[in-house]
């Protein structure tokens, strides 16, 4: 069973979500270190390896999920990732630092208190550090499809959480004492914007006081 999860985990998420992984990996200078809140099978870090090794990146990536953790550490030692510490470990309890950046792969609305999780990953951030997360926009109210998406695990064993919308993510960081600097659409269709967005905590981002930056891919 615990291998079947894997399998569809890896077959029908870490398509999409590695080239979220490889937007963000490519916007970290040389020798960062990550955390990556969320690590799946790490199927879809595994595929952005050229650049892990290229930009001599640490990556310390953390899930509460055995199962997927497992995997993901033999994807990790297959790969020859050194710099990959997988780590079976809340991210209210990760206690590790300091960190250069951090990153959600739409992880963050999946869990049970989004603005605590914020909050504890900003801590362990240096000045200066930056947050990341990716994350499904539904951009039209629709009752239907918050009633349904919960129900999906059932099917494919997948945890793709609640309908989430940009004025609750929105809200979330704000509540959590980060400010948004920026907000990506990498993609779009009529229902759904798949963006990515860039954070930093309150301390930092008043140094900056930069505007809010919304940009649109081209090949959306």
């Amino acid at each position: 069973m615990a291998a079947h999860r894997g399998w569809l985990y890896d077959r029908f998420v870490a398509g999409m979500t590695s080239g979220w992984y490889r937007e963000v990996l490519t916007r970290l200078p040389a020798r960062t270190r990550l955390l990556d809140v969320g690590v799946g099978t790490g199927a879809a870090l595994v595929r952005c390896a050229d650049l892990i090794r290229g930009r001599e990146l640490s990556v310390v990536g953390i899930d509460v999920d055995a199962d997927y953790l497992a995997r993901c550490e033999r994807a990790v030692q297959r790969a020859g990732l050194t710099g990959v510490s997988p780590r079976l470990e809340s991210v209210y309890e990760h206690g590790d630092g300091p960190y250069d950046a951090a990153y959600f792969s739409a992880s963050l609305m999946l869990l049970p208190d989004p603005v605590a999780a914020v909050r504890r990953v900003a801590g362990l951030l240096r000045p200066g550090g930056t947050l990341y997360a990716t994350q499904t926009f539904q951009l039209r109210r629709s009752r239907l499809v918050e009633w349904g998406k919960p129900l999906i695990r059932y099917v494919t064993t997948i945890d793709f959480g609640r309908v989430t919308y940009e004025d609750d993510f929105r809200a979330c960081l704000a509540a959590a004492g980060v400010e948004l600097t920026e907000l990506h659409t990498m993609a779009a269709t009529r229902y759904h914007a798949y963006r990515l967005a860039v954070a930093q905590p309150v301390r930092a981002a008043a140094e900056k006081e930069e505007p809010v930056v919304e940009k649109v891919s081209d090949t959306a």
